[in-house]
Formats: C-alpha cells, structure tokens, sequence
C-alpha cells in the first residue's frame, strides 16, 4: 500500500473512531408550548347576596313553587316554610335550608333551586381613602384594587392596620387585619381575594378594638347586616 492509500485508511479509521464514541444527545424538557395546560383552580361557588332572583320549585308539590327575590334584610318569605336568612348560603345550601322547613308538613320533599338574576355584587372601601364607596366586584380583585377604585389612599391613611370585613351567615362578621404597606411600599404580592359585600376599612391609626369599627361603621353601610344582637370573629 502506498503513501496515499495509508493516509486515506488512517483518515477513514479517526472518523469511524471518532463517531463511534460520540454520545447521543440528552433529550432536555419539551418546549412550554408543547406541554399539557394547568389545571385550572375551581371557581368558589356562588353564594347569595341582596337582590338575587330565583325560581323555588317542588318536584311533587308543582303549587308551591315561588318565584323569590332576596330582600334587603336579606330574607325570603315562603308559606311554607315562613321567614328564611339565605344571604351568605349557597344555592344547595339554600335548597337544604328549604328541604329541612317542609319536612315537617310534606313527605320527602325535592326542592330545586334556579337562579334567574344576580344582583350586582360590590365591596365596599371606606376610612382613609379619596372617595369613600363601593365599586363592583370583579373576579379575583383585590384589597388594593378596590382602594385604587375609589381613588387610592390619603397621605393620613395607616396601611398597615387595614381592615377587611366579610360578613357571615348568621349576621356574623369576620375582620381580619392586613398590612398593606408590604403590598405598596415593598411590593409584596397580595394573596387576599375579595368577596361580596366585603368591606375594607382604612384608619387614620392603629386600630385595637375591630368591634367598635364594626358596630360604628359597618352595620349602617350593609343593610343586610342587623344592628344588633350580632357578633364578630376576628382572624
């Protein structure tokens, strides 16, 4: 074998060598695109406010059916069951609020429940801000969303005792306290979500006694709330 021919074997020898200890690639994360979507996050259920409609119907006692609006006390009055506080419930709780009433006088009774109008829900932002109000409420809104609503903050306005009242069935209130200083001044994310008829109330100072707020300030904004007799939870 001459010179050239040596050369071209050995040349052929390296590359063969060479592929056959090449790895194959390491297969790394599919794209975003390509992967399966999130799941999404149940929506909370509906619960029932001041103004909703709905249609009462009895599977075996088609006469009773009702066609009901929430009044601003937040009751409904039926003949059969007479006077019932359903703001807070939901629709399946309102049905088995309803189930529970009849039972006395009916055998084995199947209620359905059909919602036919939402009334608009709202929150309501008072104490420290621009333009004291309510605003409509959006999915997933939060405190500082509603504040920006109506204005934003006063200069006086003490972000870190802000306080969030939801009321509860039962004419009960649960207030919790939130600093929104880390929210505006460190911008901390909020992971508070607003609910119907909530109220967020912004002092001048600290507050110490949220009872004195509620009783003071917030039974008069809410109607459905009553004026006394009633308790608070605090969180």
């Amino acid at each position: 074998m001459n010179r050239s021919h040596r050369r071209a074997v050995a040349g052929l020898l390296l590359l063969a060598s060479v592929g056959c200890g090449r790895r194959a690639p390491v297969p790394g994360p599919p794209p975003a695109a390509l992967l399966p979507p999130a799941t999404p996050e149940a929506a909370p259920e509906y619960r029932i406010t001041v103004g909703d409609e709905f249609d009462v119907r009895f599977e075996y006692q088609p006469d009773l059916n009702m066609h009901l609006t929430v009044r601003p006390d937040g009751r409904i009055s039926m003949p059969a069951t007479g006077e019932l506080s359903v703001v807070g419930l939901t629709p399946h709780e309102v049905e088995e609020l309803i189930v529970r009433k009849t039972s006395e006088r009916l055998r084995n009774p199947e209620v359905s429940l059909v919602m036919t109008h939402m009334a608009e829900q709202r929150v309501y932002v008072g104490g420290e801000v621009l333009k004291p109000s309510y605003v409509p409420l959006r999915p997933d809104m939060t405190p500082l969303q509603a504040v920006l609503q109506v204005g934003g903050f006063k200069d006086t306005a003490k972000l870190e005792s802000v306080l969030i009242m939801t009321p509860l069935p039962g004419g009960k209130i649960a207030a919790a306290r939130v600093d929104m200083a880390q929210v505006v001044k460190d911008g901390v994310p909020e992971r508070v979500r607003l609910h119907p008829n909530d109220v967020i109330y912004v002092p001048k100072t600290w507050i110490a006694n949220a009872d004195v707020v509620v009783d003071q300030w917030v039974r008069g904004l809410i109607p459905a709330l009553p004026r006394v007799g009633a308790g608070y939870v605090i969180q």
